[in-house]
């Protein structure tokens, strides 16, 4: 007898044919399984997450899984995809007001908005950027991919008066990322109460390369980066 996951992989999957399920219902028991799959991944990561559990966190069928999402990774990109939409919106919205001329203020605002929500949503925050480097080929191009918006949002930091001519290429791929590991650690470390406390190196690394001296070490912080 077939596992009813082999029997409905065998399908074509209403998702893969670019066709959810669609209604209220529906969209309530997405967002569950989603729910469900972030809470499972910050608890026990990708590999100790199951569809079984999944299902049994959000209240609903093994069928309705399938009904949403193709296979287990699927879920997952999704959690992912869901949990960086909803950061961004939050990382932007208070640094909507400014022009070009604020943005080492707007990129203080939004690290401050970063580290908040790190704090505030720990297993979120461990799905993004503890579990996704590591949790399948998709969601680590999802990862790397959101580190180049990053790299591209700091890349504005180059039109600045101050910013010195001839940075190298790598300075904001290398500044994405160290910034990402640094949240990574204290995650990892269970400390995502603390990460507040990271604010300022955070911000270092983020306009130390093209501030003028008038920011005391932030262009050697960057530089160690």
């Amino acid at each position: 007898m077939q596992y009813l996951s082999q029997r409905l992989a065998s399908k074509p999957a209403r998702e893969r044919e670019g066709a959810p399920p669609a209604g209220t219902l529906a969209a309530q028991q997405r967002e569950r399984l989603l729910d469900a799959a972030e809470d499972l991944i910050g608890e026990r990561g990708c590999a100790g997450t199951s569809i079984e559990a999944i299902v049994k966190v959000a209240h609903v069928s093994s069928v309705t899984f399938y009904e949403h999402f193709a296979d287990k990774e699927a879920c997952f990109v999704a959690a992912f995809d869901r949990a960086v939409v909803e950061t961004g919106v939050e990382l932007r919205e208070p640094g909507e007001e400014g022009g070009e001329a604020d943005w080492p203020g707007r990129v203080r605002t939004a690290l401050a908005a970063l580290v908040a929500t790190v704090a505030a949503r720990p297993a979120r925050a461990r799905l993004c950027l503890v579990e996704a480097p590591g949790g399948g080929p998709a969601l680590r191009v999802r990862y790397e991919a959101t580190l180049d918006v990053a790299a591209a949002a700091l890349r504005q930091g180059r039109l600045l008066d101050s910013a010195p001519r001839g940075l190298p290429d790598t300075v904001e791929e290398a500044a994405a990322g160290g910034i990402a590991w640094l949240l990574r650690q204290q995650l990892e470390l269970d400390r995502a109460n603390e990460v507040g406390e990271l604010l300022p190196e955070l911000t270092e690394i983020a306009l130390g390369p093209y501030l003028d001296e008038a920011e005391p070490g932030a262009r050697a912080r960057a530089d160690d980066v």
